[in-house]
């Protein structure tokens, strides 16, 4: 017998649940939109040596990658490389295409330059609830403005799109990289080790810290700097700045993580909050700066994130050009929304139902006169009308009419 299970880690969605995801997308982008970011696309297919060397930490572990094609393929020579077989990669994200897009299309950008990208991504994950192999992300960037004006923008952009979406309540976390590499390297780490052991601490809301101090000493950290790391990093994350500032001086970047704190909290209206947090890590590896989550109330995990990027324009363009971006998490997002079962259509959607002996000419006629108002699709009656109308009401129609009775009724 066939399967006509989609590939797993993708899934198909019912007219329903498209509205619903349409509703999540089209109520962010609108917020964003609101705010002056300008919506962009890119293909979903880019190099695979710009995706390689892209410093995306796991995620690149997790790329697929596309085979040449044609006479490119030649499968029969031995001992070959990723390289000689497979010369494209589907995106895992939508912050590296945006690096080369901007490196591609500078000259017809205004600057600072406020991207919107809501687009589908794919990474070689194991799938689990709110994780899919092929998903879709809501990413604002500001590309060419140094100063924390960016991530104060940004996180409170991404606030007001919460809140539109029904949540309250929610926390963003903060950290900055340069802090976290500073007290690596005061725990006896060199300055290159950084990034990797940066990758190995974000593990720890999957397997703790024991699991990261095990999988440092496995990669044969020094077992005494990797527990006094980790015995910093537990003591920070206990007790905030107090204890940050017993490890590393109140240096120009704790003062903007305290100002970006201080300003988005102001904004925030008592809505949601911002607090900082050393365990904040984010795996990629090109982030530079600020890093930061979101939390939901009720739901394990973060359902969005970012920070700044600095240098990852500068490795494409060879020119410096200082980056900032945050991603909500639309799978988790739609997951949440989804489980309420709300339908989220903000226009009333309705069923002219005819048969064959109607005057289609009489019957779409009808219809039309009814779009200023809803929504309206014409459907032949059914042998079974009781169960058309179950179907209706289960794909968000809100009213049905039979055509020659001509009265709108609401489905229940």
């Amino acid at each position: 017998m066939k399967n006509y299970e989609p590939v797993r880690g993708t899934q198909d969605y019912l007219p329903r649940q498209m509205m619903q995801r349409d509703f999540i997308a089209s109520t962010i982008e609108s917020v964003y939109t609101q705010n002056g970011f300008l919506k962009i696309k890119t293909p979903i297919l880019e190099d695979l040596d710009l995706m390689l060397g892209s410093d995306g930490g796991d995620n690149v572990k997790l790329m697929f990658k596309v085979l040449k094609r044609g006479e490119k393929l030649d499968l029969s020579k031995p001992n070959q490389t990723v390289k000689d077989v497979a010369d494209l990669a589907l995106r895992y994200d939508l912050t590296v295409p945006l690096a080369r897009f901007y490196a591609n299309n500078q000259n017809f950008l205004t600057m600072p330059f406020k991207a919107i990208q809501i687009d589908e991504a794919f990474r070689a994950d194991r799938p689990q609830r709110g994780r899919l192999r092929q998903f879709t992300q809501c990413d604002i960037d500001i590309l060419g403005d140094k100063s924390i004006n960016a991530e104060i923008e940004l996180l409170t952009c991404a606030g007001q799109a919460l809140l539109s979406l029904g949540f309250s309540n929610f926390i963003f976390k903060i950290n900055n990289r340069k802090i976290l590499n500073q007290i690596i390297m005061q725990n006896g780490f060199a300055k290159n080790q950084c990034e990797n052991i940066c990758v190995i601490l974000d593990k720890y809301d999957k397997i703790g810290y024991e699991g990261v101090q095990s999988e440092m000493l496995l990669e044969n950290y020094n077992p005494a700097s990797t527990v006094s790391l980790i015995e910093t990093i537990i003591d920070i994350k206990n007790n905030g700045f107090d204890a940050l500032l017993k490890y590393v001086d109140e240096s120009q970047d704790v003062l903007d993580v305290k100002n970006i704190i201080q300003s988005v909290n102001e904004l925030s209206n008592n809505l949601y909050q911002i607090y900082f947090d050393i365990s904040i890590i984010r795996g990629q590896g090109y982030y530079t700066d600020s890093v930061f989550e979101v939390y939901l109330d009720g739901y394990d995990g973060a359902c969005g994130g970012g920070g700044r990027y600095n240098d990852m324009i500068g490795k494409i363009t060879k020119q410096n050009c200082p980056a900032v971006g945050f991603s909500l998490g639309f799978e988790r997002l739609y997951a949440i929304i989804s489980e309420n079962d709300a339908c989220l259509n903000n226009r009333n959607k309705v069923a002219v139902i005819y048969k064959y002996t109607d005057n289609f000419v009489d019957v779409k006629r009808y219809a039309d006169s009814l779009k200023k108002e809803y929504d309206v699709a014409i459907m032949v009656r059914a042998n079974n009308l009781g169960h058309q109308l179950q179907l209706l009401k289960e794909n968000c129609f809100s009213h049905f009419v039979i055509f020659g009775n001509n009265e709108l009724t609401q489905l229940v």
